[in-house]
């Protein structure tokens, strides 16, 4: 189907897509907003939905905001919706999802977030593609093709330097060969951490590439070996120059960032978060679950009386372990092992358990035991709604939802960060 054919947005959904509707079917259409009509194109015809390509629009959105680079919607799909409009958008969204997945009507809590929308990330990754020569930028959603980078928007300035100075040796030094696949780029303050992603240790641009990098906000560079083709880092990472670590204070707290180990984005929300967290906290024994550098159990320390931290990142554990010494909390335990393999002894001592789990939310094995030998509460912590109203869903038989607060981790972007309290019942 080729000619273009006139919808209106009737909602948007989860992706922040346009949803329209045509011959009884739903038609996803990416960057249309609610109310607008436009000229769409049927590109793809699913079983259940259509998706569209969005023309030609006929009628704005009065909460439609001019984008000045229409790339940036590829790491900022929510770019075009003024920054209310999408606080009103996380929160609906967090209650349809209840209602559909776990059939819950939930009573959700003013949204958590600060009013810095740009400049906020302090952690990106942009890819490498050898196109006429290596050029660093963004996939579009499902896709393998590369967007240049020039500017990211949402990165702190801190990056933007790094970024720009990454363009400029990717201008001068010749394409010698693919193995390097992406750059992460991370920074606290001034300072800048590297970490750059190869299929193999030998990588013929390395050495032309650090001799640029010589510069003093640039503290840290790592190649990285990657394990595989769908993530962004592997097990090993290699200090190719600088400092081991990236010295992050977050809350009064000293953490040392190792290459692959896992910390807030963005922090200043992310203290208003881990701050919610510490108010929801009910019992004095805690398991702080994919702990991470045990960031949060060592920000709730001083109001209970164990930390049981359990992470199963190699680097990450390093990390607690040097952070916790350095920031003299004497209550805190780390465990170095899978959550489903750790957490069943700790669950006839804790009072409460404070999971902060990966995308794909808690496996069977660790619900499984959540419901046969409950505690008095868990925090659960998410980054992504869909598994969060899951995990929920099965719990609901032993436990009941006293609490959903959303979080605003990320302007602009689809990500939904969100904080449920469930107790025993």
């Amino acid at each position: 189907m080729n000619e273009p054919i006139m919808l209106t947005a009737l909602d948007l959904d989860y992706q922040g897509q346009g949803v329209c509707r045509y011959q009884d079917k739903v038609v996803f259409v990416r960057g249309m907003l609610k109310g607008e009509t436009g000229l769409v194109r049927i590109l793809k015809d699913k079983k259940s939905y259509f998706i569209g390509q969005l023309a030609n629009l006929k009628t704005i959105s009065v909460l439609r905001v001019n984008v000045d680079n229409p790339d940036d919607l590829h790491y900022a799909p929510l770019l075009h919706l003024n920054t209310n409009a999408q606080l009103e958008w996380q929160q609906k969204i967090t209650e349809d999802t209840f209602k559909k997945i776990a059939k819950m009507d939930v009573q959700v809590d003013p949204i958590i977030y600060d009013k810095r929308d740009f400049g906020y990330r302090n952690k990106i990754t942009v890819h490498v593609q050898k196109i006429d020569r290596l050029r660093l930028g963004v996939f579009a959603p499902s896709s393998n093709r590369l967007y240049p980078l020039n500017q990211m928007v949402l990165a702190s300035d801190a990056i933007q330097k790094a970024l720009n100075k990454l363009n400029e040796i990717f201008e001068m030094i010749p394409l010698q060969d693919d193995v390097l696949k992406h750059i992460t780029i991370r920074n606290h303050q001034q300072k800048v951490m590297l970490i750059f992603s190869t299929t193999q240790k030998v990588w013929s641009e390395k050495n032309a590439i650090l001799y640029h990098l010589n510069l003093p906000y640039i503290t840290s560079i790592y190649q990285n070996i990657l394990d595989n083709d769908f993530e962004n880092l592997g097990k090993e990472s290699i200090l190719l120059s600088g400092e081991p670590t990236l010295e992050v204070t977050f809350g009064g707290l000293r953490f040392p960032i190792e290459p692959s180990a896992f910390f807030q984005v963005n922090l200043p929300v992310a203290l208003k978060m881990y701050e919610k967290v510490k108010s929801l906290i009910q019992g004095k024994i805690v398991i702080d679950a994919y702990a991470g550098m045990a960031s949060i159990g060592q920000f709730i320390a001083s109001d209970v009386e164990k930390v049981y931290a359990i992470e199963s990142n190699h680097d990450a554990v390093k990390s607690a372990i040097q952070s916790i010494k350095d920031n003299n909390i004497q209550n805190i335990e780390v465990i170095e092992n899978d959550i489903e393999l750790a957490i069943e002894q700790y669950l006839g001592v804790a009072d409460t358990i404070v999971f902060d789990p990966p995308r794909s939310g808690l496996d069977d094995v660790t619900k499984a035991l959540l419901l046969d030998k409950p505690v008095n509460e868990i925090i659960y912590v998410s980054c992504d709604l869909k598994t969060l109203v899951r995990d929920i869903n099965t719990l609901k038989t032993r436990y009941k939802v006293t609490s959903v607060t959303p979080v605003k981790m990320f302007f602009h972007t689809v990500e939904t960060e969100t904080i449920v309290r469930l107790e025993k019942m």
